[in-house]
Order: C-alpha cells, then sequence, then structure tokens
C-alpha cells in the first residue's frame, strides 16, 4: 500500500453519533490518533509548498540581505492554508476527509481571501517585527517609561492579530463572508475566548522555538538537523493546524454556528441539544440509578 495510492484520497471513518461525550482534551488525543496517519500525509501536502518557498525565502535573504524582501515569498504560502485547515476543521468535526482531493479543491475555492490575508499577516508583522526590534535598539535614547508603554502595547497588538489568525482561516473554509467581516468577528473572538487564545499563542510560540532550536543546533549535531526537517515534512504543519482548529473551532460553533441551527430549528418546530443538555441527561441517568 504505497502512500500516493487511492488510499491517499480515502475518507477517513465515521463516528457513531452515539459515542461517549468526552471532554476536550480527551476528545482533541482521541481524534489525532485516530488520524495521525491521515494527518501526516496531509503535512507532506502542505511541505512541499512551504519547503520550496522557505527555500526561496533563504536565496533572497542572501543575495539581497534584507529581511522584509526575503519574508515575500511566505504569502505565497497563504492560499495553501487553505487545504490544510478546512481538513483538520474536517477531522474536529469528524466529518469524511478525501486527503489529496480536498486540499486541491479547497485550494482552488479560497485562494483568493488566504491571499489577501496572508498580505495583511505579512504588512501587520512586518511593522511589528520593525517597531518592536526599533524600540529595544534605541532604548537610552527612547527613555525607560515609552520604551514599557510602546513595547506593552505592540506586544498586546501582536497577541490580539495573531489570536484573530487563529479564527480567520477557520471562517474562510466555514462561511461565506465577506473578509471585513470575519476581521471584525475574529477580532471579537480573541477577546472572548482569552485563555484559549493564550493556549494557542504559547504552543504556537513554542513550536517556533523549537524548531529554530533544533535547527540552530544542527549546525553541530547533524541528527537534529535530520529530526527538524522529518518534523517539518511528516508532523509540524498538520499538528499545528489541528491543536489550533480544536481551540477555536468550539468559539465559532458556539457564537457563529449554533445560533443560525437553533434558528433554523426552531423555525421548523425542533430542538437541537447543546452541550449543557448533553451534561443534564448524565445528570439525570445518574440519579435513576441511584
Amino acid at each position: 500500500m504505497g502512500l500516493f495510492s487511492s488510499n491517499f484520497d480515502r475518507p477517513g471513518p465515521g463516528v457513531s453519533k452515539d459515542e461517549p461525550h468526552d471532554n476536550r482534551f480527551i476528545h482533541y488525543w482521541k481524534i489525532y490518533g485516530r488520524h495521525f496517519w491521515d494527518l501526516s500525509k496531509l503535512n507532506l501536502l502542505f511541505a512541499i509548498p512551504a519547503s520550496l518557498l522557505f527555500i526561496a525565502c533563504i536565496v533572497i535573504a542572501v543575495k539581497t540581505n534584507n529581511a522584509i524582501l526575503a519574508g515575500l515569498p511566505l504569502i505565497a504560502l497563504s492560499p495553501f492554508l487553505a487545504g490544510l485547515t478546512y481538513e483538520t476543521r474536517n477531522f474536529i468535526r469528524e466529518e469524511h476527509v478525501f486527503i489529496l482531493h480536498d486540499f486541491v479543491a479547497k485550494l482552488k475555492e479560497n485562494w483568493k481571501q488566504f491571499l489577501v490575508n496572508g498580505l495583511i499577516c505579512y504588512v501587520v508583522y512586518e511593522i511589528l517585527g520593525i517597531s518592536i526590534s526599533f524600540y529595544l535598539r534605541n532604548q537610552a535614547k527612547i527613555g525607560t517609561a515609552f520604551l514599557v508603554f510602546a513595547s506593552a502595547v505592540s506586544l498586546m497588538i501582536l497577541f490580539i492579530f495573531t489570536a484573530m489568525q487563529f479564527y480567520i482561516p477557520l471562517q474562510i473554509v466555514t462561511f461565506d463572508m465577506k473578509l471585513r467581516q470575519m476581521y471584525k468577528n475574529a477580532g471579537i473572538f480573541s477577546i472572548a475566548a482569552l485563555g484559549w487564545n493564550l493556549i494557542g499563542f504559547l504552543i504556537s510560540g513554542f513550536l517556533v522555538l523549537f524548531l529554530y532550536f533544533l535547527v540552530w543546533a544542527g549546525q553541530y549535531m547533524p541528527l537534529l538537523l535530520m529530526v527538524a526537517i522529518l518534523l517539518a515534512v511528516f508532523l509540524i504543519w498538520s499538528f499545528w493546524s489541528y491543536t489550533i482548529n480544536s481551540l477555536a473551532y468550539p468559539t465559532i460553533d458556539r457564537l457563529m454556528i449554533q445560533p443560525v441551527l437553533k434558528k433554523e430549528a426552531a423555525e421548523r418546530g425542533e430542538y437541537i441539544k447543546s452541550e449543557k443538555d448533553f451534561v443534564d441527561d448524565d445528570d439525570e441517568e445518574d440519579d435513576d440509578e441511584e
């Protein structure tokens, strides 16, 4: 059974609607374990363009010695997040995924909005990077009080904007709306789910630093460089996307999807259970047993 055989497009197994309700942490690992090989294949699909574009960044950096120009190829990577986000979202929702077909289809369907968002991210992160670097280099000239204030504002903007990026790709592959509205929603979610966003921010930062350490240490221990390459090819991208979407999707589901479903169900005279209802049902069963 080859990696690129017909099984590459085979959907994952479904899940019974009567399966017990797990907490988020257990649910996260159960799904990850169930779809580990599918996520590895998905990671490989994303790693191919990512590797080529990162090589382009290195070439431009060497030729121009300009960090701003060197980051330009990363804008072209953003459309490939469409396939990555769509499929990891479907794993979270326990819906069928055709790895290769869905990746290409969602890339074609959503590339424009992802490209525009990628351009916005590039501009914002470049401005923040230049600002923070400037404050740190000119501490004596700027003054301690202003430096602390400016740095705090820059870091706050960095956190909020990064948290917004946890929700914008999910909205693009889930809803048909203007990017402007998605940014407005993401701004609300960045505050409404502050705790989960902080966890996502810390996980993202840890993964970046971990890969950086492996690459840096790889200069002295080639084995670590090989580990970094294998992680980038088979694990890190899909793991990051699956983890961030696992943190972000429940907020989108609670604040955007469920209200619409409940309204439509009410118009049909139906009722949709919420998570609270599942908890209440479990309590009633325990009372009956007593």
